[in-house]
């Protein structure tokens, strides 16, 4: 959804080919107005617990906070 909605994944490389190994998860992150604000969700959904632990330890929460963060500096230059 142009300006709303975001919906990536890592099943994949460049051109729709399929990566090799196995994928381990979709994400979405959507944007939606809130007063004079907007809101921004990200969700992540992975295979397996396996695979959500395993993005856990690569990092996952300081990565998408520092994503968020750097969002909102570029936000605010508009």
């Amino acid at each position: 959804m142009p300006g709303k909605k975001i919906v990536f994944t890592d099943a994949f490389t460049g051109d729709w080919v399929p990566k090799d190994g196995a994928a381990f998860m979709v994400a979405t992150v959507t944007f939606e107005p809130e007063g004079d604000q907007t809101r921004y969700t990200a969700t992540v959904r992975h295979w397996s617990e396996a695979d959500r632990a395993k993005h856990e330890a690569m990092g996952f929460y300081p990565g998408w906070g520092l994503c968020a963060e750097q969002l909102e500096a570029l936000a605010k230059t508009i």
